[in-house]
């Protein structure tokens, strides 16, 4: 335990060290191994710590970054960016055949199954995801053109 204490300075977390030490070496069945073989392990236990603490680290500072960029601040120009988008989005679904704006509505928005709006309509699944990219392509079509 001293070993962990050196290098941790925490009581309780040296203590949890030293239990798994003796957990790996018990399941090993290492009981006749040197007292290197121990040290060994009690030393890749903290490199597996280390580890670990780098890489959250890099997971908080990705999560803090991107939380950051969500919290921009509400530009007016951008507000109004966005609204004539959507417009643009809405004329777009307009000109789509009823039946492929209501299949794309469905699945897109209402998160329905293929299956299922295709059983709602009498036709396969397969038929409904052609509809389906029908809608994509004229909607990235024209929303491109209106760029």
């Amino acid at each position: 335990m001293a070993f962990f204490l050196r290098r941790v300075r925490n009581h309780s977390e040296a203590e949890d060290f030293t239990q798994d030490v003796f957990v790996r070496v018990v399941n090993i069945g290492a009981g006749e191994r040197s007292d290197a073989y121990v040290f060994q392990v009690a030393q890749n236990l903290l490199i597996d710590r280390s580890r670990k603490g780098i890489v959250r680290g890099r997971y908080r500072e990705a999560l803090h970054h991107e939380t950051a960029q969500e919290t921009d601040s509400l530009d007016p120009h951008r507000i109004a960016e966005s609204r004539e988008q959507l417009s643009a989005l809405v004329a777009a679904l307009s000109e789509l055949p009823e039946r492929t704006r209501t299949m794309f509505i469905l699945f897109r928005m209402e998160n329905m199954s293929q299956e299922a709006i295709g059983a709602s309509y009498g036709i396969s699944a397969s038929a409904v995801k052609q509809q389906i990219a029908k809608a994509m392509a004229a909607l990235t079509k024209k929303m491109r053109d209106g760029r």
